[in-house]
């Protein structure tokens, strides 16, 4: 068995879409493939039971069997100040290596999702490098690329986790060309023995929110349902003047509008620019029949939420940061760019096969 522990210099890195598309990589070469997650700080109740949410999602995209109470042992269930004041590190550390033992049987590979960023944990003796240590796990960075400044947080990555991290995936490429990391970046971190994997462009569908994701996890209604299910990559807040909103809404991609219901006048302004995708309505306030038919013509759905417009784009922008893979449409996106854009050669030298 061989434990891979997926780490991050930082938080939505993509951890949880990384490590579906390697597990379904090697699935479909014939290996057995587990997943563990051992300490959960998306803690969400299922069926009654507090579970860690990204871990229950990621598991049954992979298709693991495995008990979630194994899978993730450890879940938040205060906050996290209070939490280490009460936990005892040595016993924390015995329920991971009795779940993990359990996770690993019969499997050739198990990869170990890491905390938010590879530092968080360490008050429990819980961080990626301690666990790392603790359950004998080779690491692998996944890395976003939106600064020169990340190869000081993977250097320094670097010099704690030692010979066990020997490998980086960037993830959600934005504003850098690929030779421009190759080259500049590559001979950087390969004189620090790390190899760069692969370099992953940020996508529209795999970073994208589907609008009924957006709609269930608000507790929405429809009162203009969408045509098909589209996928929305920005959020604009509906708190300025028509006349600014103009320029404002066309610069804008896929976007959702989040307004009060009562602002009639950005309501007509949003349905007149094919940017807008979405609009959202604050306040459990429901606009005129002549908004409602004027988006039904053009194809654009309306949601209806009683939050007020603050409190749901803070909820929309926690959604958008951690937006999970949980269609077969994700899914398949994901296993292409991963194909696409990794070096698999590399990846299965790095898995040793």
């Amino acid at each position: 068995m061989q434990g891979i522990m997926v780490s991050s210099v930082e938080g939505d890195a993509g951890k949880s879409s990384m490590i579906i598309a390697m597990a379904s990589y090697l699935l479909d070469k014939g290996y057995s493939v587990g997943y563990f997650k051992p300490l959960g700080t998306s803690p969400e109740y299922h069926d009654g039971k507090l579970v860690d949410g990204d871990a229950l999602n990621t598991s049954k995209m992979i298709g693991v069997e495995d008990e979630i109470d194994d899978i993730c042992p450890i879940v938040l269930n205060a906050p996290y100040a209070e939490f280490i004041n009460i936990a005892d590190p040595n016993e924390l550390k015995k329920v991971v290596s009795a779940s993990f033992d359990r996770i690993k049987e019969e499997k050739d590979f198990v990869f170990v999702e890491g905390s938010i960023d590879y530092k968080i944990g360490s008050a429990v003796e819980l961080g990626d490098i301690s666990v790392s240590k603790l359950l004998d796990l080779k690491a692998l960075l996944i890395a976003g690329y939106s600064e020169d400044f990340v190869l000081d947080r993977i250097l320094t990555a670097k010099s704690v986790f030692g010979e066990r991290l020997k490998a980086v995936i960037f993830n959600k490429l934005t504003g850098y060309k690929r030779s421009y990391i190759e080259g500049v970046a590559g001979s950087l971190l390969q004189r620090n023995d790390l190899e760069i994997l692969g370099i992953i462009p940020r996508d529209v569908i795999v970073g994208g929110v589907f609008i009924d994701e957006i709609k269930d996890y608000l507790k929405a209604e429809y009162l203009v349902e969408p045509r098909e299910d589209m996928i929305v990559e920005n959020i604009i807040v509906g708190a300025m003047s028509p006349n600014s909103a103009i320029e404002y809404f066309r610069r804008a991609k896929n976007a959702a509008l989040v307004t009060g219901g009562d602002r009639a006048d950005l309501q007509v302004v949003a349905l007149e620019i094919p940017n807008i995708k979405l609009i959202i309505l604050t306040g459990n306030l429901r606009p005129s029949k002549f908004i409602l038919d004027r988006a039904e013509s053009k194809g654009v759905p309306v949601l209806l939420v009683s939050e007020d417009t603050l409190t749901t784009t803070e909820r929309l922008e926690k959604m958008f940061g951690k937006s999970r893979i949980k269609s077969e449409i994700k899914l398949k996106r994901m296993r292409e760019l991963f194909e696409s854009f990794v070096n698999l050669e590399a990846f299965e030298r790095f898995l040793g096969i």
